[in-house]
């Protein structure tokens, strides 16, 4: 398995800096027998992001699918963009999310800002 890079990991900017708040929705390629060690290592990981400045909430989904392609999206909202590209360019991060195990879970970043709410 080729080594997923932390910048690989990061979703990338945007066209403007979101001043409000974010949400990175993060999509995993999990194969189903793979489904226990990557929330294991997911779990693990998790608690970097947690603990860091403007962390807001995590929730990690999985498609009720099995033959989807990415089966896990991980969805996390922030304070604001700046405490999220904060938490994501320390050498803290680089080392959990370059962890040999990470390779196998290709994923797919984005980060988003909300243009509607209901409810």
């Amino acid at each position: 398995m080729t080594q997923i890079s932390a910048e690989q990991r990061i979703a990338p900017a945007g066209d403007h800096t979101v001043d409000g708040p974010v949400t990175l929705m993060n999509r995993f390629a999990v194969r189903p027998e793979r489904d226990e060690a990557f929330r294991a290592l997911w779990t693990e990981t998790s608690k970097y992001f947690m603990a860091q400045p403007g962390f807001v909430s995590l929730r990690l989904h999985r498609a009720v699918s099995a033959d989807a392609e990415y089966r896990w999206v991980n969805v996390a909202n922030w304070e604001s963009e700046a405490d999220f590209r904060a938490a994501h360019g320390t050498d803290e991060f680089r080392r959990v999310v370059t962890r040999p195990e990470w390779a196998e879970f290709p994923s797919a970043p984005l980060l988003f800002e909300v243009v509607t709410a209901v409810g």
